[in-house]
C-alpha cells in the first residue's frame, strides 16, 4: 500500500470530527508516531500512524474506546476499553487485525506527574492477511507542563506473529513525545 494514501485516508478522516480531543507525537531514533483522539460523546475515537524509518514498517490505527475518568484516595485515573482495526506492513507482509484492549492514566495525588500504559491483542481469529496473532504495548511517564500540553518519556512494542510463525516487531524500544488537549 502507498504510504501517502494511508496518512491521507487518516488525516481525512480525523478531519470528519470536530469535538475536542488531542493530538499526540512521539518520537525515537527509528520511529515516528502520531495519534489524534477527538471525544464522541461518552467515547472515544482514535486514529493514529506509527512508522519505522529504518525497517520501513508501519502500523496505522483507528480506534473507538468507551473513555471515563474516576478518583480514588485523591488521585484521578482516566482510562478506556475498546477495540482498534489495525492496518500493519511488516518486512514483506501485511496483516490486518481487529485488537481489542484498554488504556489508563493515573495521577498519583491529583497532580501533573502521571504514569499510564495501554494493551491491545489479536488473536488468530481476528488476524488476517499474513497474520497469525498482532499485540500493541506500551507504557510511559508524563507530566503536564502547561495546562492541557504534556511531556513524556516512555516504551513500546508492536509486534505481529506472521502465517510462517515468525515474530516481527514494527516498532520496540523507547521514545519521547508530547500531548496537546483542545
Amino acid at each position: 500500500m502507498n504510504l501517502r494514501l494511508i496518512a491521507f485516508a487518516l488525516l481525512a478522516a480525523a478531519s470528519l470530527t470536530a469535538a475536542a480531543g488531542s493530538v499526540d507525537v512521539n518520537l525515537s531514533n527509528d520511529a515516528i508516531e502520531a495519534r489524534l483522539n477527538a471525544n464522541a460523546g461518552a467515547a472515544e475515537w482514535t486514529f493514529g500512524f506509527l512508522y519505522n524509518r529504518d525497517q520501513q514498517d508501519w502500523a496505522a490505527n483507528v480506534g473507538l474506546l468507551s473513555a471515563g475518568e474516576s478518583s480514588i484516595a485523591g488521585s484521578r485515573i482516566e482510562g478506556g476499553l475498546g477495540g482498534k482495526v489495525y492496518g500493519v506492513s511488516v518486512g514483506s507482509s501485511e496483516v490486518l487485525a481487529l485488537a481489542l484492549g484498554f488504556q489508563a492514566r493515573w495521577f498519583p495525588g491529583n497532580g501533573s506527574f502521571a504514569l499510564g500504559g495501554y494493551a491491545y491483542y489479536a488473536p488468530s481469529v481476528v488476524t488476517l492477511r499474513d497474520g497469525q496473532q498482532f499485540f500493541d504495548i506500551g507504557v510511559r511517564a508524563e507530566v503536564e507542563v502547561f495546562r492541557n500540553s504534556f511531556l513524556y518519556v516512555g516504551y513500546r512494542q508492536v509486534q505481529a506473529e506472521l502465517d510462517n510463525n515468525v515474530k516481527q516487531n514494527v516498532d520496540k524500544g523507547g521514545f519521547v513525545g508530547m500531548q496537546i488537549y483542545f
